[in-house]
């Protein structure tokens, strides 16, 4: 390892503090509207107030109160930087996961995630509240709204960010140098518009749904559409965890293998499918106890009451997030930026690197 990549820790916090906005982005096409998250640099005047208690961002999901680590309506840096577009799960939000966007954003991105509405927690818990009120909804129609919504959230948003209706300055975001993330159905959903959007140069699917499995009795719709065919070049990243109650690795693996090179997987050892969320442990009890409010009276919501171990007996918290913040800085840096020290560090023994910094990751395939 050079002496110069001795000093690149893509575990550590970036340089700079991170701020964030909210804005709201109106499709006509479709009468839509996208509450949107933005993370980006911030000036030196913000530094550490990101982290502290009094300062940093508060919000509120239903009744729970949460945090993250940015100080709402901060300054820009001045700079030019690359642009990430991250997509939520189902029955989640657009800050789930603002530990890597804010990761991000603080190593010099400017990261945007949406709401996908129809599909976030606060409107699952309104189809459960009419479904015990006798007024259940029509969860065909439902599904397939969604369906059709997510890829076309993540290019709506690609377009605004890349457009003068961003409140950013459209001369910080490099629209060159474009990156998508996305977490369970959002890996699907980023799979999607990284199929026909040639914008896109890296894409990050993290616990993906979308693949086949050994063991499915039936076609998979989600897996039927996927393309993973592409006619441009996108380096993907696919990230799985070892224990995964909801989504099979061997799927993700599958669809690893149908993906074109440059490409790489990273399994984490001893993790659940919630490892990959801000609030790990919190999430992971959360949907163990009431997976109905998620995924309905189904037979997958009694085999997740019943086969996801107690959190306690999988890796921590902590080493899911450096895992994901590691790699997925790692990803794009190498992608987007087309940092030496990344690029040599994803081209070499990437076991050896994650073991080495106390993140046990049992199978690596490499490019």
């Amino acid at each position: 390892m050079s002496t110069d990549q001795a000093k690149y820790n893509p575990f550590n916090r970036g340089p700079f503090p991170v701020g964030v906005i909210t804005q709201n982005f109106h499709d006509p096409k479709r009468n839509r509207t996208l509450p949107t998250e933005i993370w980006f640099p911030a000036t030196d005047e913000f530094k550490n107030k990101d982290f502290e208690e009094a300062t940093k961002d508060k919000y509120q999901i239903g009744d729970i109160s949460l945090s993250q680590n940015a100080v709402r309506d901060a300054d820009i840096r001045e700079g030019f930087y690359p642009l990430i577009v991250f997509s939520h799960g189902h029955g989640a939000h657009r800050r789930l996961t603002s530990h890597l966007c804010t990761h991000l954003a603080s190593h010099g991105y400017i990261v945007a995630a949406p709401d996908h509405l129809g599909n976030t927690y606060l409107d699952l818990l309104t189809y459960r509240e009419h479904t015990q009120k006798g007024m259940p909804p029509n969860t065909a129609e439902l599904s397939r709204q969604i369906f059709m919504n997510r890829p076309s959230d993540i290019k709506f948003i690609i377009d605004c960010m890349t457009s003068e209706k961003v409140k950013i300055p459209l001369k910080m975001i490099d629209v060159n140098s474009i990156g998508v993330a996305g977490y369970s159905y959002g890996g699907w959903t980023i799979l999607m518009v990284a199929s026909s959007d040639s914008r896109i140069s890296a894409a990050l699917p993290i616990a993906s749904i979308g693949g086949n499995s050994p063991d499915l009795k039936e076609s998979n719709p989600l897996s039927d559409i996927l393309n993973l065919d592409w006619k441009h070049t996108i380096a993907t990243l696919y990230l799985a965890a070892q224990n995964d109650t909801l989504v099979d690795v061997r799927s993700i693996y599958d669809m690893f293998k149908r993906t074109l090179e440059p490409k790489l997987m990273v399994v984490l050892n001893n993790a659940d499918h919630l490892h990959f969320c801000k609030e790990a442990e919190s999430t992971h009890n959360l949907i163990k106890q009431h997976p109905e409010i998620f995924f309905g009276d189904v037979p997958l919501s009694k085999k997740i009451k019943e086969k996801m171990p107690s959190f306690d007996i999988l890796c921590s918290a902590e080493e899911g997030h450096a895992y994901l913040q590691g790699l997925g800085l790692l990803h794009m840096d190498a992608h987007l930026k087309k940092n030496s020290d990344a690029i040599e560090i994803l081209s070499g023994d990437v076991y050896v690197f994650m073991t080495d910094h106390n993140v046990d990751v049992f199978f690596v395939e490499s490019y």
